[in-house]
């Protein structure tokens, strides 16, 4: 009855890890192993919205990767990992819920009128529409009276049909989402009663199992077939074996939804990672990440770390995203381990003619050799490290400020120990205030280079304050 929905994934910005050197100073590419069972997938990474011209730029490399035995187009991922794998509340995007409820009206009008066929497919829209976003209509509790009408009207135009096998699974649905609410009778007639309690019967017969929820976000309200189950955590037994469809909001998020088979006999388990998990977009339109700030992009190396161990394949992920490389826009790729060690990386620059440096970069991602335009990267790490001469610029501002701050204090003792020579009969006088003047201006030119250089640099910015009982420095802003 229902056609299996695909995923969405959003992308985001890497940063370079650590220098750019020529392909001939790799001693060799790093081996992934024997042949691989299942291919390693392929993520794209963003600060922020991902770019509108991302399919354009993305598409010669994704197609390489393809080619080379990776997982990087959205059907490809989306096929290996699963319906368990998180996706947005809303999958149709500029969706409303009055838009989803309306073919469900006039379906269930179509069936009133003897219309099955029209009543059919319009009715399955409505039900597709309702399991890709369930954020639309969660909050509503007048929305679970639609859906339990439209499987109502959607089993019985079935079987009006003769496709008994869609109206048995549609039948079988409709009792797994509302185990205590019957057909009536007086609503639906004699035979839409006896059909349902028929299948009530079989249903029976099927065992019964068990699932649990947990959400690592005291604030995530669990709901499961579009009913509110629990907050954080929640513990369903008795199932009727089949899947379960698994919402999880939490304010201000778009919120992830999951199908979960629960099968009968077995206790069934669903462990939710919110960090890790929000901050992953499956659409079928791209995969990939999507972080708010860069600081929150420092996570990225544990995240696909923990994907690499979750998902099939079990040893890789690669990733890669543009950025911003000596103010020229670039492409970087890496590939890691399940450790969030850089197994190896590079990087391409844009600039126009792109598509031959892309696939290069494919093909280096594959096999480790890196071809003409391909800038490998050295020293990756488990985290993601910054491109050349950013450490050294991010140093030079600290030390200044840093020295500057010692002086001035230097400055202040030398000028608050300085003696009067008339205040005191000894012949040794301390005249220190003038040596303390030249040092705290000294210090106090060098941290306002300092400040200078680093309010040119961008980021977090230092903090000086001084009063008559002390003083602060330190850093405004990310680090």
């Amino acid at each position: 009855m229902r056609q299996l929905l695909r995923h969405k994934v959003s992308a985001g910005v890497l940063a370079l890890a650590g220098t750019w050197t020529p392909a001939a100073a790799q001693d060799g590419p790093p081996s992934l192993g024997p042949l691989r069972e299942h291919p390693i997938i392929v993520l794209e990474s963003y600060v922020g919205q991902r770019p509108a011209n991302a399919n354009a730029i993305m598409a010669p490399l994704l197609d390489e990767l393809e080619q080379h035995g990776f997982a990087a187009h959205p059907a490809s991922v989306l096929e290996l990992v699963g319906g368990r794998a998180p996706r947005p509340g809303v999958l149709d995007k500029d969706t409303t819920a009055a838009e989803i409820t309306q073919p469900a009206e006039s379906g269930y009008e179509a069936y009133t009128r003897g219309r099955f066929a029209e009543a059919e497919a319009a009715l399955k829209l409505a039900i597709e529409r309702i399991h890709r976003n369930p954020a639309l209509l969660v909050l509503d509790t007048n929305n679970l009276e639609a859906t339990f009408k439209i499987l109502v009207a959607l089993a019985l135009s079935q079987a009006k049909r003769g496709d008994a096998g869609g109206s048995l699974a549609t039948m079988i649905e409709l009792i797994r989402t509302f185990r205590d609410r019957p057909i009536a009778r007086v609503d639906y007639g004699p035979d839409a009663e006896q059909f349902y309690r028929a299948v009530a019967r079989q249903v029976q017969a099927l065992g019964r199992g068990q699932l649990s929820i947990t959400v690592a976000n005291d604030q995530a309200v669990i709901f499961v077939d579009g009913q509110i189950r629990g907050l954080a955590r929640a513990a369903l037994t008795d199932l009727i074996p089949g899947v379960y469809r698994v919402f999880i909001q939490v304010p201000a998020t778009a919120g992830r939804q999951y199908e979960v088979e629960v099968t009968a006999g077995h206790a069934t388990a669903l462990r939710v990672d919110w960090e890790l998990d929000s901050a992953l977009w499956l659409t079928d339109a791209w995969v990939g990440f999507v972080f708010a700030t860069e600081a929150e992009r420092a996570r990225q190396a544990g995240f696909a770390a923990a994907l690499a161990r979750r998902w099939p394949g079990g040893d890789a992920l690669a990733v890669v995203g543009m950025t911003q490389l000596q103010d020229r826009p670039a492409i970087v790729g890496r590939l890691y381990d399940p450790t969030g060690r850089v197994v190896r990386g590079a990087a391409v620059v844009l600039d126009g003619a792109d598509e031959p440096r892309l696939r290069a970069l494919a093909r280096f991602l594959a096999d480790g050799i890196a071809g003409e335009g391909v800038r490998v990267i050295q020293g990756g790490g488990a985290g993601d490290a910054v491109p050349q001469g950013t450490v050294g610029a991010r140093l030079a501002p600290r030390l200044l400020v840093g020295a500057g701050a010692a002086a001035l204090l230097a400055g202040g003792v030398l000028y608050a120990i300085d003696q009067d020579p008339g205040a005191t009969p000894s012949p040794m006088v301390r005249n220190t205030a003038p040596a303390g003047i030249a040092v705290g201006a000294v210090g106090l030119a060098a941290i306002s280079v300092g400040i200078w250089m680093w309010g040119a640099r961008g980021g977090s910015s230092p903090l000086v304050a001084i009063g008559s009982s002390g003083g602060f420095i330190g850093w405004g802003g990310a680090l």
